[in-house]
């Protein structure tokens, strides 16, 4: 019998959990909400009634499951297991996970930020396949992202790096829910999206207030709307920017783009190259490519196999 291991992305709104083995392959899935308003207890029990299941379900395949991972959402302590603070998770603030999963399940449990998991997910069997050095934005409601540097997610001395979103695009700019201004994550970001539509006035087609979102916008730009066209390509202007000094610092091989952003590729890719190509160091520049991501919404549960396959090799 072969082993594989489960990987869990815990959101705050769906847990995603599947059984992957060793060449990245999943062999079985669960997704449902989360229902983290029933409280703590009661999402961890039937995580862990999740895990059985797919144990089960992974021996029914010939495998056998020999550790677990796990993505979470908000500020994690990975070497010590512990949720510190989770905007999406309320009342799991200094929660020590791990341990707590360990007892349950029996098996050895790594914990990572569900940013940092995509980000590894994409590296291992996504857009970054190939690479020891990728970094990974997440282009949503707000604007995420992970960092990977020679194979390894890097984390910062305080386990919080990456929070690419919340780099200063423009001082004084627009007010960001961190407390900042003018951070990427809004201008890069659907609700980014939606503002810089707002702020460019009232020529093209009408979209009333209560029913414009970044997806009619994507899709009046695609039937020839001028101003949502025009939007879209600030967007890239704006998110070019803020790759570009992630290319400068980091000197990354690849930079992969994901979230439901994503979708609109076609309409600010070429803006965004072509500010990366006018700020970044040329070198650096060429050789970073910038690709969509592959993996969607698997790309936390499939990061979180690859580092529990880190645990049971005794890598991490």
């Amino acid at each position: 019998m072969d082993f594989a291991v489960i990987g869990v992305d815990l959101g705050g709104t769906n847990v995603r959990a599947a059984v992957v083995n060793r060449d990245g392959e999943v062999l079985a899935r669960h997704k449902e909400a989360t229902r983290a308003s029933e409280g703590r207890e009661r999402v961890l029990s039937r995580l862990v009634e999740i895990i059985r299941d797919l144990e089960l379900q992974a021996r029914n395949k010939q495998y056998e499951v020999a550790g677990l991972g796990v993505g979470a959402p908000g500020v994690i302590e990975a070497g010590k297991g512990i949720v510190v603070k989770s905007p999406n998770l309320p009342d799991w603030n200094n929660f020590a996970l791990r341990s707590a999963l360990e007892a349950a399940v029996g098996l050895p449990v790594v914990l990572e930020n569900d940013a940092n998991a995509a980000a590894l997910g994409e590296q291992w069997r996504g857009a970054g396949r190939g690479t020891s050095s990728m970094i990974l934005l997440t282009l949503g409601t707000g604007v995420g992202g992970g960092i990977v540097l020679d194979g390894r997610i890097w984390r910062g001395a305080d386990g919080m790096a990456g929070e690419i979103g919340h780099m200063t695009l423009f001082p004084g700019g627009r007010q960001c829910t961190c407390g900042n201004r003018g951070c990427l994550e809004m201008y890069a970001s659907a609700r980014g999206i939606v503002q810089t539509y707002r702020e460019a006035g009232a020529s093209g087609k009408s979209h009333p207030e209560d029913v414009l979102t970044s997806e009619s916008i994507y899709s009046a730009a695609r039937e020839g709307d001028r101003r949502a066209a025009a939007v879209m390509r600030d967007t890239g202007r704006f998110l070019g920017i803020g790759v570009a000094s992630l290319i400068n610092i980091f000197n990354p091989e690849r930079i992969v783009i994901g979230g439901g952003v994503r979708d609109a590729w076609q309409l600010f890719i070429d803006a965004a190259r072509d500010e990366v190509h006018q700020r970044a160091f040329e070198a650096p520049a060429k050789r970073a490519a910038i690709v969509p991501a592959e993996l969607g919404d698997d790309a936390g549960m499939v990061g979180a196999a690859a580092l529990a396959f880190g645990v049971v090799s005794g890598a991490v």
